[in-house]
């Protein structure tokens, strides 16, 4: 006979004498029961519920060969096991809500009415737009008319976006007016265009956008015209009147004011919460279909080695962008458990109200469409059906993701080592060719529903409730590139100042009188320019030049004049203008003596110091290297920097997606939390700072009536808007903020990088950064959101959220004194509670008849009191009847008892009314032996 030995190694057993029972499909075996089978004793290695197919013969891993049965054996079948119904091995709480329509809260009433005040305000302004002092003009009805002037109406619109259009429009819209195919009918093209006939339109004013214009009616005219003939009711299409802004605000304000069954159900202060628990029983198990087949020669073995492997795992390996889509997934599908594949899609499911998950708390709740009717047995059936078929249907997807969340390859090796995987040696002992078929080993779990009563809670609405909360600021290094330590390159310097020494002399030329070398000459006061000695009165004065002009050679290349230095008489007696003239133009200075006394020389030598500097060119050609050379390295320091500053990005936008989402159950206490706060400041005023102590006093007695830890609220799910944060990517120096998202382009760097925001009606979209490497974008993301990294789509829907609907619990055993409380004027009101209660023979009660609805409130609040007292009497539980269980834990004291037909709905609280049968795979391969008879 062929064996299998498993990775799990099988204690030894003692073997007794006592005779076994045969072996039977459909029974329950446990290791180590004996059975005989074809003459044969076999010992249980591993539990399970038998079938026809699973013979100790043909399933070796669940059978293990103990010895021959002797014929001289008595056959004493041993005494029957008693099997105890199977326990719940987990939960699921859940919860349906159901406001009640009559009462008329005075909080909701003060939402609305700020509504109509807002849009009572916006009609004015529209309406001033329209209210003229005068008598209407003939193209205008005067309906709606005030004392003060009519509000005009056009009873045409143009929808053309031409003057054409517009003069047609204005020309109908008067009382009597032809019909618009009609008006078209019996005029020309010529007799439109006459309409729109302007002083820039004629002749004598033809400028370019007059000419474009009157192009534009012309074809506007034909177009008309020839739509008027073939599609007539286009054009009244056309020139259909639309609703003025006025209409649609004052529209608004009667939508809120006036009395309709949506008004009703939101003006509602109570409804009612029906408690369930979902239970998951573990039935047994079985091998599903085979996944291979191995053959085993005569005495050989074969070692084979499962590798279970996750799908994300798979695709992670065989394509890493497959990774993002599967990480969505992950949070379910790589769960084993039915159980916890069902928590965690509650947790994430933003229909469903949040509430606390510890001790106590309600659990998920889904929102049931409001009810007139105050009929407890009526209001339970319907819950119970809409739980039945959401928690079926959610029950049958998840267990289907279960199924495929399992994949099987099987490979001979000779030697592995792999940790996470099965090793199985298959044996032949037999002289006979054997075939082993490989099967999953299934389990059977049942699921159970049961009625856990009914609540009465207070359901008010809070605005903007997610404005006291704060978010977390991302901590990452920035991509301040200001230093990117490339080195600046070294600036060409201007040429140093050239030096040159020009020689040269004053001639002595004389004027007048006497050539008198030894003489002293001063400036000639009669004669400018020239030099005079003065020889007394007997003999003429002495006169000389003293201005002299002279040329300086060229200078260096590339260098311009720019001053004499220094003149060098070598010690001769000689005084001289310092204003030398320079004239750089023309390389020329003059001298003008102011004395000289020659000494006997003629002339007198002299060097003159002459500074040159370099020309404009030289400069400009400096210059421009330096400026190259500069934006050169500019050029490498942006593109270090806008390097620098992607790859930080990058990084960072990586990151994002690795912070761990903080506790659900602490961000849903911090929510609860400001939710209260905004209801009590609601109540009784705001208190800044939140210090008083009458706000603790407030709290502390609303408590008394409501159960606010076990506080459920429903995120308004049709009309999510993004609030205001700081999207912008980089500061005004440089640094990547801690924006993760931006409603620019990445551009407070003069756009250099980025992206073209789309505009559409509303303005720039919002987006958000993505790459390769980043985490699926959260919930929001497209529509703007403010998102707190840390949080979860319940956090960022709240932080986003313009109001949410608030539910709390009412104390059980008392709802009387809450109803009391609710009816305050500061709270509800008690508005509706005195009108008849709307008495249906077909749904209610006989006792409901000739009641108000607020004595009809008041016997649901006594029956739900009495239902809550009902489900703290113990019950007897078990066969003998000696254990004693509360109603609502019943199932974990008598187990798994099969509901007859899986569906009663009405049955009263506290009663399982649905059950229904998932099947999932194990991580266990089965190898049972293939009979290949009849092949």
């Amino acid at each position: 006979m062929a064996t299998i030995t498993g990775s799990i190694e099988i204690s030894s057993l003692n073997i007794t004498d006592l005779p076994s029972p045969d072996w039977s499909p459909k029974a329950t075996y446990k290791v180590g029961d004996r059975v005989t089978f074809n003459g044969k004793v076999y010992e249980c290695i591993q539990a399970h519920t038998s079938q026809s197919n699973w013979d100790p013969v043909a399933t070796p891993a669940l059978w293990k060969f103990i010895k021959a049965v002797d014929p001289q054996d008595p056959v004493t079948p041993q005494p029957p096991t008693t099997t105890l119904p199977a326990l719940p091995y987990a939960s699921e709480l859940f919860g349906v809500y159901q406001p009640l329509i009559g009462w008329k809260s005075q909080l909701s009433h003060e939402i609305l009415s700020k509504a109509v005040g807002v849009r009572v305000q916006r009609a004015i302004l529209h309406a001033n737009k329209l209210i003229k002092p005068a008598e209407p003009p003939k193209l205008w009805n005067d309906s709606g008319s005030t004392s003060d002037g009519p509000i005009l109406r056009p009873l045409q619109t143009d929808r053309t976006g031409t003057r054409l259009g517009r003069a047609i429009a204005a020309d109908l819209s008067f009382d009597g007016a032809p019909d618009i195919n009609e008006f078209l009918s019996n005029i020309t093209t010529d007799g439109l265009l006459e309409k729109v006939v302007t002083p820039e339109s004629s002749d004598s004013f033809r400028t370019q956008g007059a000419v474009i214009a009157a192009e534009q009616d012309a074809a506007t005219a034909r177009v008309l015209k020839y739509l008027n003939d073939t599609h007539p009711l286009a054009v009244k299409q056309l020139f259909r009147p639309g609703v003025l802004a006025l209409d649609r605000v004052i529209g608004g304000a009667g939508f809120f004011s006036d009395d309709h069954p949506a008004k009703n159900v939101y003006l509602s202060p109570i409804g009612l919460l029906h408690q369930f628990r979902e239970y998951f029983f573990q039935l047994g198990t079985f091998l599903g279909p085979p996944v291979g087949h191995i053959w085993v020669s005569p005495g050989g073995s074969v070692e084979l080695v499962e590798v279970n492997t996750r799908r994300k795992l798979i695709e992670q390996t065989a394509e890493s962008s497959t990774t993002t889509t599967t990480k969505t997934e992950s949070d379910r599908t790589d769960k084993d458990e039915l159980s916890d594949a069902v928590k965690t899609e509650n947790s994430n499911d933003m229909k469903l109200g949040a509430s606390a998950s510890a001790s106590g708390g309600i659990g998920n709740v889904f929102q049931a469409s409001a009810t007139a009717s105050f009929n407890l047995d009526i209001s339970r059936k319907q819950a119970q059906e809409q739980t039945h078929k959401k928690m079926r249907e959610q029950s049958a997807r998840l267990s289907s993701e279960v199924q495929q969340n399992y994949k099987t390859t099987f490979r001979t090796v000779t030697e592995l080592t792999d940790t996470s995987s099965r090793r199985y040696v298959l044996q032949n002992q037999t002289d006979k060719l054997v075939s082993y078929e490989l099967s999953r080993k299934m389990r059977k779990v049942a699921v159970q529903v049961q009625d856990l009563g009914q609540r009465l809670c207070w359901q008010a609405y809070v605005e903007n409730p997610g404005d006291p909360l704060g978010t977390g600021e991302f901590v990452h290094s920035t991509a301040a590139a200001l230093d990117p330590s490339l080195k600046p390159p070294e600036e060409q310097p201007y040429p140093d100042p050239q030096i040159k020494i020009v020689s040269d002399a004053f001639p002595y030329i004389l004027r007048t009188g006497d050539k008198e070398l030894e003489e002293d000459f001063t400036p000639d006061p009669d004669h400018s320019g020239w030099g005079m000695h003065e020889n007394g009165i007997f003999e003429a004065n002495d006169r000389i030049d003293f201005i002299r002009k002279y040329k300086l050679p060229p200078g260096p290349a590339g260098f311009k004049l720019n001053r004499i230095k220094l003149l060098d008489f070598h010690g001769a007696a000689v005084k001289w203008l310092d204003d030398l003239k320079l004239n750089p133009a023309t390389e020329e200075f003059t001298l003008q003596l102011t004395y000289a006394n020659f000494g006997n020389r003629d002339p007198i030598p002299f060097d003159a110091v002459v500074e040159y500097l370099p020309d404009d060119e030289t400069l400009a050609r400096i210059n421009k290297k330096n400026a190259e050379n500069k934006q050169v390295y500019s050029d490498a320091i942006a593109a270090e920097r806008e390097k620098n500053f992607y790859e930080t990005l990058r990084q960072r936008l990586k990151l994002l997606g690795q912070v761990t989402t903080r506790s659900q159950d602490d961000m849903r206490a911090e929510e609860r939390s400001v939710i209260y706060r905004s209801l009590i400041s609601r109540l009784y005023g705001t208190e800044e700072g939140w210090k008083s102590d009458d706000y603790y006093a407030a709290s502390e007695m609303i408590r008394y009536f409501f159960d606010v830890d076990a506080m459920l609220y429903f995120v308004a799910p049709d009309w999510w808007k993004p609030r205001q944060a700081q999207l912008t990517s980089v500061d005004s120096g440089g640094h990547l903020t801690s924006a993760a998202m931006t409603q620019e382009p990445l551009s407070t760097r003069a756009g250099l990088m980025g992206k073209t925001v789309t505009k559409t009606s509303g303005g720039s979209r919002p987006h958000y950064l993505v790459t390769e490497e980043t985490e699926p974008a959260k919930l929001g993301s497209s529509l703007g959101w403010l998102m707190q990294l840390d949080g979860d789509n319940h956090r960022n829907a709240f932080l986003n959220s313009p109001w949410v609907k608030a539910v709390l619990p009412i104390r059980p055993g008392r709802e009387k004194e809450a109803i009391v409380f609710l009816q305050r004027q500061e709270v509800a009101g008690s508005e509706g509670l005195d009108t008849p209660y709307p008495y249906d023979s077909n749904m209610d009660p006989i006792e409901y008849k000739g009641k108000s609805i607020k004595e009809v409130l008041m016997m649901v609040a006594e029956k739900i009191g009495e239902e809550y007292r009902e489900s703290l009497k113990p019950k007897p539980v078990g066969l003998d009847k000696k254990e004693m269980a509360l109603p609502t834990e019943m199932v974990f004291a008598h187990g798994f008892d099969p509901l007859e037909g899986g569906i009663k709905f009405d049955d009263g609280a506290f009663k399982i009314f649905s059950q229904w049968m998932e099947v999932l795979p194990t991580d266990q391969i089965v190898a049972t032996e293939y009979s290949t008879k009849g092949l």
